[in-house]
């Protein structure tokens, strides 16, 4: 069974925490510009070792590290142009390889991370927006590592942490380009009703909804107190699927790529999620700052519905 007939069946679908966390947790300092795609180079182990940590504490999908990895991130750090465009691809190979390992006897899938252009630009723009880019220029951004990530045959591809029309425009072209692909679409938020750049919430979701090849959508990495509001907005014209993986409630510093908490974690991802699911809200995980104790408790949370 492929992974769009496997989903419309699912009272619940964990994804996976972050990835950078899970670095870290390993040792590896992440201040880079490639950020988790840093160790693709060098500690390729440790990433296989995240996903297979997700996997364990029960995760459905793992998303690959391919978050910020460009050609041109790779080519500017000394990389040929082959060597880039397979280290794209071995983010797809080594969540595969997790997958593989994992003892867990959940069904498991792997989404490859489509990150923004805001990303690549490694200075916090995934949290603004406006980059000031036609369409058509952020379709020739993405569609190099678009079609890489598709020939590693990853189960679906995640956009995430978008924050803006344009752009979601122009990977909802990109996307209609691979007619067999499919894809959930996740937004970064100014305020519970906004994107980032300002965009109203239910413009975003017109663009989602009549999309076939975008499955489902919603919110990741933003502030756990913007889920809930930005959810109930959203369900009155859902017909989709729900998403939201939040970060832990943390503040990001894009100078330093370093995390300050303010949040219970432990309450957003049990009760808070559960109003989450209440809402239409199937696809549910973390973002930066969670962990797979996080996804752990997710699993405990859902236990009767998983």
């Amino acid at each position: 069974m492929n992974f769009r007939d496997w989903q419309k069946n699912q009272k619940v679908i964990l994804i996976d925490g972050s990835m950078s966390l899970g670095l870290e947790e390993q040792g590896l300092d992440l201040n880079d510009e490639l950020w988790t795609a840093k160790a693709l180079v060098n500690e390729p182990q440790k990433i296989e070792k995240v996903h297979q940590n997700y996997y364990d504490a029960g995760a459905n999908i793992s998303i690959t590290s391919s978050y910020q990895a460009t050609v041109a991130g790779f080519e500017r750090l000394g990389h040929t142009t082959e060597e880039s465009r397979a280290l794209i691809k071995k983010t797809v190979q080594l969540a595969k390889q997790a997958q593989a390992k994992s003892q867990g006897t959940q069904e498991k899938w792997v989404a490859a991370s489509i990150g923004p252009y805001g990303a690549y630009l490694a200075d916090g723009s995934e949290y603004r927006g406006n980059y000031g880019l036609s369409q058509t220029e952020l379709v020739d951004f993405h569609r190099e590592r678009f079609g890489l990530l598709l020939e590693a045959e990853p189960d679906l591809l995640a956009f995430e942490t978008i924050p803006d029309l344009t752009e979601i425009q122009a990977l909802i072209e990109l996307l209609t380009q691979h007619p067999k692909a499919t894809a959930w679409l996740t937004v970064t938020l100014k305020d519970a009703y906004h994107l980032c750049d300002g965009t109203d919430l239910r413009v975003f979701q017109q663009l989602a909804e009549s999309s076939g090849q975008i499955i489902a959508y919603g919110v990741n990495c933003v502030q756990p107190d913007l889920v809930l509001p930005a959810l109930e907005y959203l369900k009155e014209n859902a017909t989709k699927s729900l998403v939201a993986y939040p970060n832990s409630g943390a503040i990001y510093d894009p100078a330093t790529k370093a995390w300050t908490h303010s949040h219970a974690v432990d309450e957003v991802f049990s009760n808070e999620a559960l109003k989450w699911h209440g809402l239409g809200c199937k696809w549910i995980g973390g973002c930066c700052c969670t962990s797979s104790k996080e996804i752990s408790l997710l699993k405990e949370t859902f236990a009767a519905i998983l």
